[in-house]
């Protein structure tokens, strides 16, 4: 946390879609253990961190947080709950360059989400992200070191089903970054409107 030229604490912060579901999270670990077992490089997503980015926001003042919770939130109230799939593993930006590791969401609503979220924080001068893809990080790769039986385990998940969870909120996040891994914090609950 910084402060900006107003004198203002900056915080770094985003928006997301949060998994609760024990035994979808039981299922990712599992995974994750046999990401590790690969004996690839790499540093998994603690259990209480996984989730969506909807929007990724950077470090914002208490101002813009304001403001974009005062627009965000008539938006999103309009939104039904909705259920998501999780299936299949995959991994980004490519097999050259294997850095990201995931798991597929799958539910059109996340689309529409995404793009009001994008659409309002872009009217009020933030960047547009690059093409959004719904996916679960779970792990960073950090060597190309034994990447074959990396492969081998993900090519295992790749069209498993790790279950299915109903959405009912969207969270705005503060991330505290620190030496053991980011501190996530919910400042804001987004609630979607029951069916």
């Amino acid at each position: 946390m910084g402060e900006d030229a107003g004198g203002e604490e900056k915080m770094r912060s985003f928006i997301s879609m949060d998994i609760k579901s024990k035994s979808i999270l039981d299922k990712i670990e599992i995974f994750q253990k046999k990401l590790k077992n690969s004996a690839c490089p790499m540093k998994t997503v603690e259990r209480e961190n996984l989730h969506l980015t909807l929007k990724f926001l950077g470090e914002i003042n208490e101002s813009s947080y304001k403001r974009i919770v005062g627009s965000l939130e008539p938006t999103l109230k309009e939104f039904s709950t909705f259920e998501v799939n999780l299936r299949g593993t995959g991994f980004f930006p490519s097999i050259s360059n294997l850095r990201v590791i995931w798991v597929g969401m799958n539910a059109p609503e996340i689309v529409y989400i995404q793009r009001e979220i994008e659409n309002t924080v872009n009217s009020m001068g933030f960047t547009e992200d690059k093409k959004f893809v719904p996916h679960l990080t779970v792990s960073r790769v950090k060597s190309a070191l034994n990447k074959k039986s990396l492969l081998n385990v993900l090519d295992e998940f790749k069209d498993y089903d790790f279950g299915s969870e109903l959405i009912s909120g969207i969270n705005f996040k503060k991330s505290t970054l620190t030496p053991e891994g980011p501190i996530y914090e919910t400042l804001k609950e987004f609630k979607l409107k029951t069916v």
